[in-house]
């Protein structure tokens, strides 16, 4: 009985070091874990003004040029560029991560148009779209200022709002980033 214990005591352990599955990478529930390494691979311009950089497509966007409906993900530094920042090459420990949303901002108040016509404002009084989201809290000796990556699932009702998979995250770094458990 306590080989048949230990058996499946060791066979559990070497299961959870085991590479992650097809299924497991698909999967919204998968994610970086705290202690993998997040390597920056090219150079990352901040814009001026801007505390962000955001990445679509493996490439860098910016922030008008993000599809908010497709899975995308951005860097956030703490201070505000003006225009010469970047986030260099480099490796930044995942020392965090959580989970949340955030919602469509929509204003609420009267309407006022000019029209010839009907216009209504489309208000059905639904729940605004969401997008899922995962922060990732990043750690690094050489570059002090750069303080996370997030990254979104994409806006869709709430029913449907998912959070990003580890193969979109891929697919939305490109090569610009990658990371290593």
């Amino acid at each position: 009985m306590k080989r048949i214990i230990g058996i499946t005591l060791t066979a559990g352990i070497l299961g959870a070091c085991a590479p992650l599955t097809m299924e497991q990478w698909a999967s919204s529930r998968a994610h970086i874990p705290v202690g993998a390494t997040v390597m920056v691979n090219e150079a990352l311009p901040i814009r001026s003004g801007h505390t962000r950089v955001f990445m679509q497509d493996g490439r860098v966007v910016p922030k008008g040029g993000v599809n908010m409906y497709h899975p995308h993900c951005n860097f956030e530094v703490n201070t505000l560029s003006d225009g010469s920042a970047r986030i260099e090459p480099g490796r930044f420990l995942v020392t965090r991560h959580r989970q949340g949303h955030v919602e469509v901002v929509q204003e609420r108040g009267p309407m006022r148009v000019a029209s010839l016509v009907q216009v209504s404002d489309d208000d059905d009084g639904s729940a605004p779209p969401i997008s899922r989201l995962v922060h990732y809290e990043l750690q690094s000796d050489d570059q002090t200022d750069v303080r996370r990556l997030t990254c979104h699932g994409g806006f869709a009702d709430d029913w449907e709002a998912q959070y990003p998979t580890l193969a979109e995250m891929h697919t939305v770094l490109g090569g610009l980033v990658s990371w290593e458990e």
